[in-house]
């Protein structure tokens, strides 16, 4: 009975499927109750697989497309349990099939010369262990290989979605055609034990899946050095904005030096001690604006405000700060400095655009359900189009605009956090949720 069980097509195969495609799920992000719908999945799949092979066993010994129909079917339907359980999009759904089934295939095809070349039969001849393992232990073993050669070392760019549709459906194309010359040549029984079905028609087979997966990885490692050249560009712009910004608040200190030499002269030939009582206070006035200090708990935090509150003081903006920099202490100075740096800039971008007296600004930093929320608040009155959940650039050339969004989201990202952004009774939000220090 219970060789019988493993026995069945419909058992064996999707089991061999699953095992080569979970290599490809390591680092995929779960959906809510995962395990679940994870074993939902499975019995849809093992019904689903009995019932697609009832429906075409009557054709097994009239054609071999059956063998193409039913081994497709087996694989479409290992999406279910997986597409259920992950959160994927449908071109990594496409990638992790035909890496799975490359996989899958490779270990087929390097059994079978195996055993061909230690004069033993790929077919089942009726022992248990032979069965479990020519059709179970050995494509883990494949599986866990594909691992450890092509996927871990590729862990760096293993971003599914980033993948080229094109060529992941290209890759599905040439493995789908890899798959058939292999059924054509190794299913009929002619060529059953000689080297044409069990060694030569099987290296071609390998040669294409590792030609599958070699592709795949290859556009993706090409996916994600052009993104990280992309993000340098971006970090360099945001550099050369934020330089720019820095020397106007130099300028700013450096005007209103100048400006106290000569209020100090005029204040030496005030000989009145009310007027000069009352000049005086305007003189502190003038410089208490300019001797912002912050001490939040992150220093790069603490330059980036006082560095900001200058400018929005001379422009007459109304700031408002309630933060607690220890929360995102963790972070890269540098990285705390561009995020933070380019929020501010771009929520002075918008108020400037407002009335004087509507130029608000309003910065916190505190916890939100065990989590590091930074909400920013700027008034803004303009209607703005979002794609993507970021605004739109109404700037004439926007292929040199948009870069520090993106660059935000970016860093954003890299801390495992989420950036929302919106605009609600004409105020523009900027949301970001960052994991507490204590559980980076």
């Amino acid at each position: 009975m219970l060789y019988g069980i493993f026995e069945a097509i419909f058992i064996q195969f999707p089991f061999q499927l699953l095992v080569s495609e979970a290599v490809f799920l390591t680092d995929s992000p779960k959906r809510t109750h995962f395990l679940p719908r994870l074993l939902t999945g499975f019995l849809l799949q093992i019904l689903l697989s009995a019932l697609w092979n009832a429906v075409l066993t009557p054709y097994e010994s009239t054609s071999l497309f059956y063998y193409m129909l039913l081994y497709l079917g087996f694989a479409f339907f290992t999406a279910i349990p997986i597409w259920g359980s992950f959160d994927l999009e449908l071109r990594e759904l496409i990638f992790i099939l035909a890496g799975g089934y490359a996989t899958e295939h490779m270990t087929f095809a390097l059994s079978r010369i195996i055993l061909q070349k230690l004069h033993n039969l790929y077919p089942l001849y009726g022992s248990l262990p032979h069965l479990l393992l020519t059709r179970y232990v050995i494509y883990l073993a494949g599986a866990a290989a594909v691992y450890l050669l092509i996927i871990r070392p590729n862990k760096k760019a293993n971003q599914l979605s980033d993948g080229d549709f094109r060529i992941v459906v290209l890759a599905f194309i040439i493995m789908v055609f890899a798959i058939g010359f292999s059924v054509y040549w190794s299913y009929p029984e002619e060529y059953m034990g000689t080297p044409m079905g069990d060694v030569i028609c099987p290296s071609y087979s390998f040669l294409c899946c590792a030609l599958v997966l070699l592709m795949e990885y290859y556009v993706l490692r090409e996916n994600s050095m052009k993104r990280e050249q992309e993000m340098m560009e971006q970090l360099l712009q945001i550099s050369t904005a934020q330089q720019k910004s820095s020397k106007e608040a130099i300028d700013i200190i450096n005007m209103k030096c100048h400006d106290l030499k000569h209020q100090m002269k005029a204040l030496a030939k005030i000989e009145d001690d009310r007027s000069r009582t009352e000049y005086i206070q305007e003189i502190q006035d003038a410089v208490s604006i300019y001797d912002a200090t912050y001490h939040t708990g992150c220093s790069a935090l603490d330059y980036v405000l006082r560095e900001k509150t200058l400018i929005f003081n001379e422009r007459g903006i109304e700031f408002g700060c309630m933060v607690e920099g220890k929360m995102i202490s963790y972070m890269a100075s540098a990285d705390v400095y561009a995020l933070m740096g380019n929020a501010l800039d771009n929520a002075l971008e918008r108020v400037m655009k407002e009335k004087k007296g509507e130029r608000i600004i309003s910065f916190q930093i505190r916890h939100h359900n065990d989590m590091v929320l930074i909400h920013l608040e700027n008034r803004c009155s303009r209607m703005l189009q979002f794609e993507n959940g970021i605004p739109v650039t109404d700037k004439k050339d926007r292929s040199q605009h948009g870069f520090g969004v993106k660059s935000m989201r970016y860093i954003v990202e890299k801390y495992h956090g989420e950036l929302f952004m919106s605009l609600k009774n004409g105020k523009f939000n900027l949301d970001i949720l960052l994991p507490s220090q204590e559980e980076a």
